[in-house]
């Protein structure tokens, strides 16, 4: 499809390791899109950290700093998170369109961002990981080998790791919940939904958002590397104990 001049603004509803971060950077690669990373993260560590929301303080994660921490950035975003997003919006450069990434923890820390977005009707891509226990595997993997992305393997994929079965298991769980409530929000919206298995064909997936945001289709290889196998169980030293763990509510994920 070719692209016009009409602003066509859009954000990633996701949640982590949904490829979210490899589809944001190929995304900002293209001449008329800027894609950028969380703008609502704690951390300024983001793609494109020059519209890095500002919070009030330094985050702990856990004790009454933290709880502190949470409160006074719940109000500050509740009043200041929208005008952030208007001027990140109504800023332009050469490229016609533009959009970021939102997490869904982020829809309930920012009510009134939430609320900006679907009122103004913001195009959604809506990115989620069907196969949660794929989800929540890479989550503990890459906790355990210390790295979430890379733009080479470096034999990452050939490391195995020890996984806490029952630590899998209720991050599955949760996941699920996650996934379905991502899918509710996006009922009824101006919205495109992708699944990271769409991936698999990738440039098949680029075109559907392409085709989305009204611009030009152009093959585009991805920006990162996988961390891991297809196959679960060539990086994971445990994973008979794995599949006895899963097998009862997801074998459907497992097999």
């Amino acid at each position: 499809m070719t692209g016009t001049s009409v602003k066509q603004d859009f954000f990633i509803l996701t949640a982590p390791r949904s490829g979210s971060t490899v589809l944001v950077q190929t995304l900002d690669k293209h001449p008329q899109i800027f894609c950028a990373g969380e703008l609502f993260h704690h951390s300024n560590n983001i793609y494109h950290p020059e519209w890095h929301y500002p919070f009030w303080g330094v985050k702990k994660k856990k004790g009454f700093s933290g709880l502190t921490f949470s409160g006074v950035n719940y109000i500050k975003g509740y009043y200041a998170g929208v005008a952030h997003l208007k001027k990140f919006y109504a800023s332009r450069n050469e490229k016609d369109v533009r959009g970021f990434k939102l997490m869904i923890r982020h829809v309930k820390d920012f009510p009134t961002v939430w609320k900006y977005l679907d009122s103004n009707h913001f195009k959604m891509i809506v990115l989620v990981r069907n196969n949660s226990f794929k989800g929540a595997l890479s989550s503990l993997r890459a906790r355990q080998i210390g790295i979430f992305h890379t733009k080479t393997d470096l034999q990452l994929a050939e490391k195995k790791v020890q996984i806490n079965g029952a630590l899998l298991r209720k991050r599955v769980d949760e996941l699920e919940k996650v996934k379905a409530k991502i899918l509710r929000l996006s009922e009824g919206k101006n919205s495109s939904v992708v699944g990271y298995e769409d991936f698999e064909n990738w440039q098949q997936m680029l075109d559907k958002i392409f085709d989305f945001l009204n611009v030009e289709n152009l093959h585009m290889p991805p920006e990162l590397a996988k961390t891991s196998k297809a196959d679960w169980r060539e990086g994971v030293k445990n994973y008979k104990e794995i599949e006895d763990v899963m097998k009862e509510k997801y074998a459907h994920y497992i097999y």
